[in-house]
C-alpha cells in the first residue's frame, strides 16, 4: 500500500458484520499494481448509524462497494443507477454517486465462459437477497428459467414478481424435488444448508468464497459437475469495480489477484 498523504483518494466497502471481507486486501493490492495513490477501507456500519454514515461516505469517497444488508438501502443516497442496477434494484458499486452491479457482470461472464449459453436451462437459486437478485437477472439474461427457494417465501415472491415484470421466466418453489434443474446456485451465507439430494445437474455455482471449496462446490466436484466458486465471482466483480473507478479495463489482473490471495493465505 502506498504511503497515505494529502493526495490519497478514499475508496471503501459499506456493510454490516464484514470483518471477514477480502475486499480491502483485493483492492489495495490492485491500487499497488496500477500505481494509484488510493486506500480502500471497510466501513462496518450498524443499522442505527447507516443513514448518517452512508450519506457522508457517498459524498467523500471517490468509489464504494456495498454489501449485505445495504445493497438496496443505499439507493436513496446515490443520484442514479445504470440500466442493469436499475433493473435488479440492488447496487454493489458506486462511482461519482452512480450505482452499478458488478455481481451481475461477474456471474454472467463466468457462466458464459465456463458453462456456456444454455437457453431454456433450469437454474435453481437458493436465496433471494441482493446477491441472489444479481444471479437471477444475470442468468435470466442468458435466457434461462429461474427457480428460487428461500427461507422467507415472501421475499422470493417479491423477486420473482419483479423478474416477471421485466419479462423473465421465474418461479418460487418449496423444494428442489419439484424440478429437475441443470444448474444449482447458492446465494445464501450457508451452502451447507442445501440438501445433498438437490446437488445434481450440469453445474454448481456458490457465491460463498471462504472456504473456496464449500460444501456445495466439493459435492458438485465429486459428481463431476462444472463449478464456479465464490472467489472467482468475488475477484471478477472486484476488478469490474476497479475498471469503473479507474475508467479502464483491469479484468486481466484476475489471475494475479487470485495468486496473491492464496499466497497471503487470505483464502484456503
Amino acid at each position: 500500500m502506498p504511503r497515505i498523504d494529502s493526495s490519497t483518494r478514499l475508496y471503501g466497502l459499506i456493510g454490516k458484520g464484514i470483518k471477514y471481507t477480502l475486499s480491502p486486501a483485493i483492492h489495495n493490492y490492485v491500487f499497488d499494481l496500477t500505481g494509484l495513490n488510493a486506500v480502500y477501507l471497510a466501513f462496518d456500519l450498524p443499522e442505527d448509524i447507516f443513514d448518517k454514515a452512508a450519506a457522508g461516505l457517498v459524498e467523500i469517497a471517490l468509489g464504494l462497494n456495498v454489501t449485505i444488508p445495504y445493497k438496496e438501502k443505499i439507493l436513496r443516497y446515490i443520484e442514479r443507477t445504470d440500466p442493469i442496477a436499475s433493473k435488479i434494484g440492488a447496487v454493489n458499486t458506486i462511482y461519482n454517486k452512480v450505482g452499478y452491479n458488478t455481481d451481475y457482470l461477474a456471474i454472467k461472464q463466468l457462466v458464459e465462459e465456463k458453462i456456456g449459453r444454455l437457453g431454456g436451462a433450469k437454474y435453481l437459486i437458493f436465496g433471494a437477497g441482493g446477491a441472489a437478485k444479481a444471479a437471477a437477472y444475470a442468468l435470466g439474461d442468458l435466457e434461462c428459467e429461474i427457480y428460487i427457494i428461500n427461507r422467507t417465501r415472501a421475499r422470493a415472491e417479491e423477486l420473482t414478481q419483479r423478474m416477471k415484470s421485466h419479462g423473465y421466466q421465474a418461479e418460487v418453489i418449496q423444494e428442489c424435488s419439484n424440478i429437475k434443474q441443470e444448474i444449482i446456485v447458492n446465494a445464501t451465507p450457508e451452502p451447507s444448508s442445501i440438501p445433498r439430494s438437490c446437488i445434481e445437474g450440469t453445474a454448481a455455482i456458490d457465491l460463498v468464497y471462504r472456504p473456496v471449496k464449500t460444501y456445495l462446490i466439493d459435492a458438485a466436484e465429486k459428481r463431476n459437475m462444472i463449478t464456479i466458486d465464490g472467489l472467482q465471482i468475488l475477484v471478477r466483480g472486484a476488478l469490474h469495480s476497479q475498471s469503473i473507478w479507474q475508467q479502464r479495463d483491469l479484468t486481466h489482473l484476475e489471475h494475479e489477484v487470485v495468486d496473491y490471495l492464496y499466497a497471503g493465505k487470505y483464502v484456503w
